[in-house]
């Protein structure tokens, strides 16, 4: 019997040792808010993405699409301090931003991943007007001159969000981009009024440069060419436009001045053309060619690191560390800056840039009128 006894004893210390031990991955809840936020004082209102973490057993895109799981359900406080004086601007939610469901090509959008019908996007934001002077030399608003009433270069900015009803409260800093730097040499071509002159007759291998300077704290830049135009048909106008987008550049430092080049050939820009609108069924009479935009994108440091961070692993090794500049949270909050764009039209030289959309061969089947705005039969 004590034998008996003594097993007894040592199978049930077994059994709650053996409990004792069971990992629970899980563990307790802890509140952690998810923030993305970049001030750009070139916009006239300011985002900021706010959303929670969440964990739990079972599937983890059942959770996705449960509001409470990733939405805060009650109103945070939010705001933005300008440090230079102090002021502070109180963030509302806004709803403006409809998140994007899944795209169904058999029927209307249906629920994906991170969205559902009571989902909507958890954005707070407040206004940033903007004066708008033009440059009355060239009568062309593209070359105003903007300054935003709220949000200042010579200042830094301090984010701070706080849940009322847990006390959890996360903050975040940044400096603005200054847009002190100049275009230098855009490809243009025109005394008074100056357009844009990609092609030139008989050499198809001309080379041509966006050339400029960065501003203080940039750190990323990415060029895009604007290619805006109309379709016509017999229900009407459609203005549409193409983005041609080149790879991201870095700079050296943050203190401004560098020069910086994005250099292509200019039947590519015609290329890109013919690529992106061939192919594609053309319930279209004619098409019309409008501005073409020059428009240079920055980010700060904090920006460029959190990009690098999360881009794709391209070696064995697949974990990638965290990184985020938001205290007692994740995220990031950092500046961007779009410079105003540089609009021209096309130049309507003999054999160049608009004669070679109309008939050059990348183009010439799509339709579009000439400078004269006539349709012709290209040879």
């Amino acid at each position: 019997m004590k034998s008996k006894f003594i097993y007894s004893l040592f199978f049930v210390a077994v059994l709650f040792s053996a409990c004792s031990t069971d990992l629970d991955v899980l563990g307790k809840y802890k509140e952690t808010l998810v923030v993305y936020g970049l001030l750009d004082q070139s916009q006239r209102r300011q985002y900021i993405k706010i959303n929670k973490a969440f964990l739990g057993a079972g599937n983890s895109f059942g959770y996705a699409q449960i509001k409470d799981s990733t939405q805060f359900t009650h109103a945070l406080l939010v705001k933005i301090k300008r440090m230079s004086d102090g002021a502070e601007f109180i963030l509302t939610p806004d709803n403006s931003i409809i998140k994007d469901p899944a795209l169904n090509p058999n029927g209307p959008a249906t629920v994906s991943n991170f969205y559902a019908p009571d989902q909507t996007n958890v954005i707070y934001s407040f206004a940033t007007p903007i004066i708008a002077t033009p440059n009355l030399a060239t009568a062309d608003i593209s070359d105003s001159t903007y300054v935003n009433t709220v949000l200042t270069t010579s200042s830094a900015y301090q984010l701070s969000i706080k849940n009322n009803e847990t006390g959890t409260e996360v903050t975040g800093q940044t400096t603005l981009i200054s847009d002190n730097g100049s275009f230098i040499s855009p490809p243009m071509s025109g005394a008074q009024y100056p357009v844009f002159s990609f092609i030139v007759p008989n050499n198809d291998n001309a080379l041509f440069s966006i050339v400029w300077t960065s501003g203080i704290n940039a750190r990323i830049y990415q060029t895009m060419i604007r290619f805006h135009y109309i379709d016509s048909t017999d229900t009407g106008n459609d203005t549409l436009h193409l983005d041609w987008v080149f790879p991201t550049q870095t700079t050296q430092g943050l203190v401004g001045g560098e020069t910086m080049t994005e250099q292509f050939k200019g039947e590519s820009f015609l290329q890109f053309i013919g690529s992106q609108l061939s192919g594609k069924p053309l319930p279209t009479y004619a098409r019309r060619a409008l501005n073409t935009d020059i428009i240079i994108i920055s980010g700060g440091d904090d920006l460029n690191t959190f990009i690098q961070v999360n881009a794709p692993s391209t070696g064995i090794v697949q974990e990638k560390p965290k990184y985020t500049n938001i205290n007692n949270g994740l995220g990031i909050f950092s500046a961007k800056y779009n410079r105003p764009p540089y609009s021209r039209r096309l130049s309507t030289a003999n054999g160049g840039t608009w004669d070679s959309l109309t008939c050059g061969r990348y183009t010439k089947n799509l339709k579009f009128e000439d400078k004269f705005g006539n349709i012709i039969i290209c040879p």
